[in-house]
C-alpha cells in the first residue's frame, strides 16, 4: 500500500496543476478518492487555489471536510471530477459502484468539462466483467423481483446487495442494488443502454464517459497516464 501512496502524491500533483482558482471538483466517493484528497488539499493550500467540492455520497463530504475543502451543491458543471473504479477496460470504460453511490457519480460525471479516474494497475482486464466482476445496478425497491427478471432477460446473474447481517442494501437515494454478473463485455455502451432501458432500474455502474483520463497507479510507486476520446 505505501507503492500506492507514493504513486498518488504524484496524480495529486498533476491533478493540482489542472486546477485554476476558484474551480469546482466533483468527488467521487471511495477509499481510493479519500486517499487522494489526502494529498492533493496540501498541495492546493500551497498554492493558494481556492477549491470548492460537490460530493457524491456521506463519506466523502466527511473526508472533504477533514482536508478543508468547501462543499457546494450540483449546479449541472464542475471542472473536473475526481473518482475510482472497479474495473477499468482497454477502451478506458468503467465498471464502478462497488461503494453504492453510482447513481450521484454518474450525475456528477456527466456535468465535469474534464474526467480523472485513478486506480490500481489490478483493477485494469482487457474487457469489463472478466475475472467475475460484477455490475452494480441501483433499483427501486418496487422493482426488487422484476429487475432482476429484466437482468436475466439481458444476459445477468443478478444478486441482490445485503449487508452483513443479511438485510437489504439501501443506497443513500433509498433504492436497492443488484450486482450482477455479465459475460466478458464486448460493447459497454450497449450493455449500459439495455440495463437503463429495464423498468424500475434507475442507474448501472457502467461509465462510458470520453473523454476521459485514467491514472494507473503501479506497484513500483509510479503512474502511468491512459486517455481515451481526447479531441484533437
Amino acid at each position: 500500500m505505501e507503492s500506492q501512496r507514493q504513486a498518488l502524491k504524484g496524480v495529486a500533483k498533476e491533478i493540482s496543476r489542472k486546477l485554476g482558482r476558484g474551480a469546482t471538483l466533483g468527488l467521487g466517493s471511495g477509499s481510493t478518492v479519500a486517499a487522494l484528497l489526502e494529498e492533493l488539499s496540501p498541495l492546493l493550500l500551497a498554492g493558494s487555489k481556492k477549491v470548492s467540492g460537490v460530493a457524491t455520497s456521506s463519506q466523502i463530504e466527511t473526508v472533504a471536510s477533514k482536508c478543508g475543502i468547501p462543499l457546494v451543491p450540483f449546479s449541472g458543471s464542475v471542472d473536473l471530477v475526481v473518482d475510482g473504479a472497479d474495473q477499468v477496460d482497454q477502451g478506458l470504460n468503467l465498471v464502478k459502484g462497488g461503494g453504492g453511490a453510482l447513481l450521484r457519480e454518474k450525475v456528477v460525471m456527466s456535468g465535469a468539462r474534464e474526467i480523472a479516474i485513478v486506480a490500481g494497475e489490478g483493477k485494469f482486464s482487457k474487457r469489463l466483467c472478466e475475472n467475475g466482476a460484477r455490475v452494480p445496478v441501483e433499483v427501486v425497491p418496487m422493482a426488487r423481483e422484476s429487475a432482476k427478471v429484466g437482468l436475466s432477460r439481458v444476459g445477468g446473474v443478478p444478486e441482490e446487495r445485503l449487508l452483513p447481517k443479511g438485510y437489504p442494501y439501501f443506497t443513500e437515494n433509498g433504492n436497492l442494488i443488484m450486482d450482477a454478473m455479465f459475460e466478458p463485455v464486448e460493447e459497454p455502451e450497449q450493455l449500459e443502454r439495455r440495463v437503463k432501458s429495464i423498468p424500475g432500474v434507475v442507474e448501472v455502474g457502467i461509465f462510458t464517459f470520453k473523454p476521459i483520463t485514467v491514472y494507473k497507479l503501479k506497484s513500483d510507486g509510479t503512474s502511468e497516464t491512459l486517455t481515451a476520446g481526447q479531441p484533437g
